[in-house]
């Protein structure tokens, strides 16, 4: 069973949100903004929590608190890629569940219950399954640290690596649908833009 004192959440909100033409992390359902809302869905697992910022400074809308860690990814405009591998120099012996920051509609539940999956597994990566398809997968992700420690880190970012790299991974797969939401586009946001607060269940 895996240590829950070696895991860290790592929330990856360093984009400059090119292609929603606003601050993704700072968009607004009722009086929270969406880094608030993911950080304190995961906080209340009981887990670390790293928020890895770069284009917006974070800082004002994070709360204090014992768990939460938040490092700057200088070099945002390099890509995803660049921030897992600022997390994985910050935490080089830890184990990680990587979320992204815009993946509004994952519970506390769901991500305990992800956590614990991971637990009574030995596997080097568990990843989430959205949909049937082979190719329908991605974050949140949970990575060994000796995977993390020994590879290349992932400079195109964490599914192009794994993909790379999936025969040596052999990765397993969690099902989790409700991971595929996320806010890349206007059109995206004004689906959900009428909520009262950002939701928590689907």
């Amino acid at each position: 069973m895996t240590d829950a004192q070696n895991f860290t959440w790592v929330i990856l909100a360093a984009g400059g949100s090119t292609r929603l033409g606003q601050p993704k992390q700072l968009l607004t359902l009722g009086q929270t903004t969406l880094i608030q809302h993911q950080t304190n869905t995961l906080l209340a697992t009981g887990l670390p929590v790293c928020v890895v910022a770069g284009a917006v400074d974070l800082s004002a809308y994070l709360p204090a608190h014992k768990n939460l860690t938040m490092i700057h990814n200088s070099q945002w405009q390099k890509g995803l890629g660049s921030s897992v591998m600022l997390a994985q120099k910050h935490y080089p012996n830890t184990i990680k569940g990587w979320v992204l920051v815009d993946q509004y509609a994952i519970t506390t539940e769901q991500a305990l219950a992800f956590f614990h999956h991971w637990q009574q597994q030995s596997c080097l990566a568990l990843v989430s399954k959205y949909e049937a398809e082979q190719s329908a997968w991605g974050v949140p992700v949970i990575t060994s640290n000796k995977l993390m420690a020994k590879a290349e880190l992932p400079e195109r970012g964490l599914k192009p690596w794994l993909l790379a790299h999936q025969q040596q991974i052999q990765m397993h797969y969690y099902a989790w649908p409700e991971a595929r939401l996320d806010l890349d586009t206007p059109e995206q946001w004004q689906n959900i833009r009428h909520l009262h607060q950002w939701p928590t269940s689907v």
